[in-house]
């Protein structure tokens, strides 16, 4: 039997070679903003080569539902998020990124939940091969978590993902991925909680019909050394769908996916419950470019996800429109709308209380200055419906964002503010706000 005392020095030795990497990169970095405008959206040509830095610093309210799709609860918190990144391509063939993200909750109601996360992520990519025809890439992942929470210790742990991947590449052919990886949880207060898993994924893409179609498909299979009480020991993730490029005004292109197989709630890093769940979902996306100027899309979602424990089953769908208007496009400016309707309907198979049907309409003008500048406004009302008349609501946003060049100085700098107001039947109206200040820098 494997000496616990040996594994934890093993672990701690791991996480301080990590961190100790870390400060001798000087600087992390990660992915960069959602709401962050690269450069080459201003009409200019992105960097290829050198250093690129990038951050944000984000603070406000928001609820789960803005998260991740349940919205039963739909818990308000307030937050901060600090994050920085580093991206350096020393040449075609050798690339790496560094990155950290700060990222602290304080529920209003749920004192339990009340967390801070911090995540350290670093990731080199290397071709081995690179011709015109066909690659060889290596790309190495290494990702340190901690989650601590105030007033729940118990849930507390730190996390290690480790993972290599190989992908090759035949031009106007096939790409395969072959990745594998080990994921440790280690829990701080509570023994015999410690998850240490091993996983492997194949995904691979084929072209045909001179790249107008695309096969699509992925699978991975995940396994856990010591299998917990309440937990998966193996779990399985199926993907396999198609894009067709059709090439007519009113379909140009037809996307087409499903999924199917077990997660931990803990993949997804904005989540902070603890579940293992089934999943399937499937969906349907079609593209129109109706003009030159008027493009529009559909998309048909079905979701269905079954909890081992957690009395959050669920299953349902949403549809959704979206047209595009181009007023203006030249080389200096570009005027365009965007708009937006979504139905969704959500059954819960304990709680039906809270199933609901959801009613959103969105609209969105942007301008953009070439080089220069761009700013962007939406507004946005949603209408709840729940089968608890109680509970009904009605929701409305206001976004702003602007994102503002320095062609000399290779440097961009983002503002986004949100507010939303929520009027409810029965409870207290609410109100809520958050702003993000966001940079990206190539020196």
């Amino acid at each position: 039997m494997q000496n616990p005392g040996n594994r934890i020095i093993g672990i701690n030795l791991i996480k301080k070679s990590f961190l100790t990497a870390i400060c001798l990169l000087w600087i992390p970095s990660l992915s960069f903003a959602s709401n962050f405008t690269p450069l080459e959206n201003f009409g200019g040509a992105f960097f290829p080569m050198g250093f690129n830095l990038s951050g944000y610093i984000e603070t406000g309210k928001k609820t789960q539902a803005e998260d991740f799709e349940e919205e039963e609860e739909d818990r308000e918190y307030t937050y901060q998020k600090y994050r920085l990144g580093l991206k350096y391509r020393l040449s075609d063939h050798v690339m790496y990124e560094l990155g950290s993200l700060i990222h602290d909750k304080d529920y209003e109601s749920t004192d339990s939940l009340d967390n801070i996360s911090k995540i350290f992520n670093a990731k080199g990519s290397y071709y081995l091969n690179k011709q015109k025809k066909e690659s060889l890439k290596l790309d190495i992942r290494l990702k340190y978590k901690e989650k601590r929470f105030r007033n729940s210790p118990a849930g507390e742990y730190d996390q290690i993902i480790f993972s290599p991947r190989l992908t090759y590449t035949k031009k106007d052919a096939y790409t395969i991925n072959l990745s594998i990886g080990i994921n440790d949880y280690d829990y701080r207060n509570i023994t015999g909680n410690d998850q240490l898993k091993f996983f492997s994924k194949i995904e691979a893409k084929r072209y045909l019909l001179e790249k107008r179609l695309v096969l699509a498909s992925s699978y991975k299979l995940e396994i856990t050394a010591h299998k917990r009480a309440n937990r998966r020991k193996n779990k399985n993730d199926f993907m396999a769908g198609f894009d067709y490029r059709v090439d007519k005004p009113l379909i140009h292109k037809i996307t087409a996916r499903a999924k199917l197989g077990q997660r931990d709630t803990k993949d997804d890093d904005e989540r902070d419950e603890d579940f293992d769940y089934r999943y399937g979902e499937f969906y349907v996306k079609i593209e129109s470019r109706i003009t030159s100027k008027i493009g529009a899309t559909s998309k048909y979602h079905y979701f269905k996800k079954d909890y081992l424990t957690a009395d959050l089953d669920h299953s349902g769908f949403y549809i959704l429109s979206v047209c595009r208007y181009v007023i203006l496009a030249d080389k200096t400016q570009g005027l365009y709308f965007n708009f937006i309707f979504k139905h969704k309907e959500v059954d819960y198979t304990v709680k039906q209380g809270s199933n609901y049907k959801k009613e959103t309409l969105e609209i969105k003008g942007t301008y953009r200055r070439k080089k220069k500048w761009k700013v962007s406004a939406s507004l946005q009302g949603s209408i709840y419906d729940f089968k608890d008349a109680a509970r009904d609501k009605n929701r409305y946003y206001s976004k702003i964002s602007f994102d503002k060049l320095f062609p000399e100085e290779n440097l961009v700098l983002s503002l986004y503010f949100k507010y939303k107001y929520t009027d409810n039947r029965q409870a207290n109206d609410t109100e809520a706000e958050s702003v993000r200040l966001a940079f990206r820098y190539k020196f």
